[in-house]
């Protein structure tokens, strides 16, 4: 599992997926909705899971801070140390105290059982092999309390998009840099329908630079049906599929896949 250089780079990663509060500029209504809305989702879901929390592929704090000052204990896992570096130093700006570790989603052993384990904003799909992901339900459910909740968000796949010209640039956001003024990012995809990898470059464009930034990730893209039965297979039930964090119910449109699981 490559780490996507975005993670490398936690200043940037902030740009480009602001906290709700202090978003200066998305340039897109619907993703500033969609970023509060899933903040809030998360932790009326540890709320009502109650108890320990452990979040998965935390990055740099974005949902572990609020969840943190609404007075839930909170462990907060992370592969790249840069980004928990960056949410111990919001943690300490926001009086919160949530414990960091430096971890593998797929290897993690950490004392004690979980009410509520989550993993936001499509991490679970860079887990790219049947394998990965496999090992990381596995090591999810044995920290999970009998009762306990397992909840993430993917995006649901979209044949249109998936079968896009690879060679061809499509817009994906605008952010507003402090530095360099509005960001525009463009991007490629190229997507092998065999192993259900998407591999994506984004070109970052200022007005001053042109490309001034490139970056390459992979994505895993997991169909709806496929989602089950995968969940199945390694001992969870899906209780709850939403089509957007603000619960409406998940139909063939919806942009999300938004989880509910319990050991089954």
């Amino acid at each position: 599992m490559d780490e996507c250089p975005l993670y490398s780079e936690p200043e940037l990663y902030d740009l480009l997926f602001p906290d709700p509060r202090h978003v200066v500029y998305v340039g897109n209504e619907t993703r500033a909705q969609r970023l509060a809305s899933s903040e809030q989702f998360y932790l009326d879901e540890v709320r009502r899971g109650g108890g320990r929390v452990l979040e998965l592929a935390c990055g740099s704090g974005r949902l572990t801070i609020p969840i943190a000052q609404a007075a839930v204990e909170i462990v907060a896992l992370d592969s790249s140390e840069s980004m928990l570096n960056a949410a111990r130093a919001k943690a300490v700006e926001t009086g919160v105290a949530p414990m960091f570790v430096h971890g593998d989603m797929r290897t993690f052993e950490l004392p004690g059982q979980f009410s509520t384990i989550f993993m936001a904003g499509n991490s679970l799909l860079h887990l790219l092999t049947n394998d990965a992901l496999r090992d990381c339900l596995e090591h999810v459910r044995r920290h999970l309390l009998g009762d306990g909740q397992f909840v993430f968000d993917v995006f649901n796949p979209d044949p249109h998009l998936l079968s896009r010209d690879y060679e061809k640039r499509y817009p994906v956001l605008r952010v507003r840099d402090p530095k360099r003024g509005e960001i525009t990012i463009e991007e490629t995809t190229k997507y092998d329908a065999a192993s259900q990898i998407n591999d994506v470059t984004w070109y970052m464009r200022s007005p001053a630079a042109p490309d001034v930034r490139v970056i390459k990730y992979r994505l895993r893209v997991i169909f709806p049906q496929e989602l089950e039965l995968l969940l199945s297979s390694s001992g969870f039930q899906l209780k709850m599929r939403y089509g957007e964090f603000t619960r409406e119910p998940f139909q063939s449109n919806s942009p999300r896949q938004v989880c509910v699981c319990v050991r089954s």
